[in-house]
């Protein structure tokens, strides 16, 4: 019995650290030698047993990571089982969850949730989470609302059907708005859901792409600028890849409203990068641009436009481009668990209704 439990401890501690390869060449290397205790206690057991029990704990492990105790379990759970089917592309996370229901695809660990723009930039990892957001935006004096500001409560929502088809909900969420125009405001926002479907999913390299549509509904409350027009569609393609302790992330999309005579359309794209600092802490940095590419006719004359969240169906916005910066950083709790926060400002003469904004989260995963 005393060999049998030594055995299976050495078959559990060469499996865990297995699971886990190298993943940049800057990580640090931890070196775990045989332990002459297994083999002095393996000793008594019959020839056959202690050679293959010495084959796997009489050599030297070579561990890369950053944590030893993540390093070990690695960053595929096993609650599915699955990390036993993963090959040696360098990546113990190669071999996805399927044996899980909805389980989130853990074979991009390491990667985390863009903030900005959040509406439309789509994380392409196939996820199952539920993600709490908090929105702070200021207004310019210059705008039609002649400054101020609104708040978004919202909470977002993703279930991965497998490792390549997920269902996701983007928008949602109650407004409050205070103008420097007018009386106070508030209301629910539009609600948007949609499909995504992983395209190119390569854990060996650590990218990903990922293509899909989403579908706003025109149920929101006019009195925050919502509900106009007969819904829109977003369509877009989102990629990551990792880089050594860096992940970049972009995402390209076009606008489509059913009534172009309510809303305008625009086409936008969003850039991610972050950089670990630590095991937990990231420095995150994004891009956001938006082009108008047909003006509505719901406000005549009308030069600005809303943004990600606002629709005003301005009269005179083709041809119009805006871009933004965001600093901030996430802090990952747990595998299952990240909260992050982003500071965001125009870097384009135009602002339309951005001053600047907050940008906060909660992410449970799954």
């Amino acid at each position: 019995m005393k060999n049998a439990c030594c055995a299976l401890f050495a078959l559990s501690l060469v499996g865990g650290t297995m699971t886990r390869s190298s993943q940049a060449q800057d990580h640090k290397s931890y070196l775990i030698p045989a332990s002459a205790a297994h083999t002095q206690a393996l000793s008594g057991s019959p020839a056959g047993d202690r050679s293959a029990a010495m084959d796997l704990i009489g050599h030297e492990q070579l561990v890369q990571s950053d944590d030893f105790s993540n390093a070990v379990s690695g960053c595929c759970e096993t609650a599915c089982g699955c990390e036993s089917a993963c090959g040696g592309c360098g990546n113990g996370c190669g071999c996805g969850c399927n044996g899980c229901a909805f389980r989130s695809d853990h074979a991009f660990c390491r990667f985390i949730e863009p903030i900005t723009n959040p509406c439309y930039f789509v994380d392409p990892r196939s996820m199952t989470r539920l993600r709490v957001l908090f929105l702070n935006q200021m207004i310019p004096e210059n705008s039609i609302l002649a400054g101020g500001d609104y708040q978004l409560y919202a909470a977002q929502a993703s279930v991965a059907l497998n490792e390549r088809f997920s269902i996701i909900a983007q928008k949602d969420g109650y407004i409050t708005l205070q103008p420097d125009s007018g009386p106070n405001e508030e209301g629910w926002g539009d609600l948007s859901a949609g499909i995504k479907y992983v395209i190119v999913r390569d854990p060996c390299n650590q990218f990903i792409m990922s293509g899909g549509v989403i579908y706003e509904w025109s149920n929101g409350s006019r009195d925050v600028f919502q509900g106009n027009g007969d819904g829109m569609w977003n369509f877009f393609l989102s990629a990551g890849k990792e880089l050594g302790r860096a992940h970049f992330i972009g995402n390209v999309g076009y606008h489509q409203p059913n009534n172009n005579n309510q809303e305008s359309t625009w086409m936008h794209y969003s850039l991610h990068l972050d950089y670990m600092l630590t095991d937990r802490l990231y420095f995150v940095c994004e891009h956001t641009g938006i082009t108008y590419t047909k003006s509505g006719r719901r406000l005549p004359g009308v030069n600005m436009e809303g943004g990600d969240l606002i629709n005003l169906g301005a009269g005179d916005v083709a041809g119009n481009y805006v871009a933004t910066m965001a600093v901030g950083g996430t802090y990952v709790l747990s595998q299952h668990v990240h909260l992050g926060a982003a500071y965001e400002f125009p870097v384009t003469g135009r602002e339309d209704l951005l001053d600047n904004r907050t940008t906060a989260f909660l992410s449970l995963i799954y």
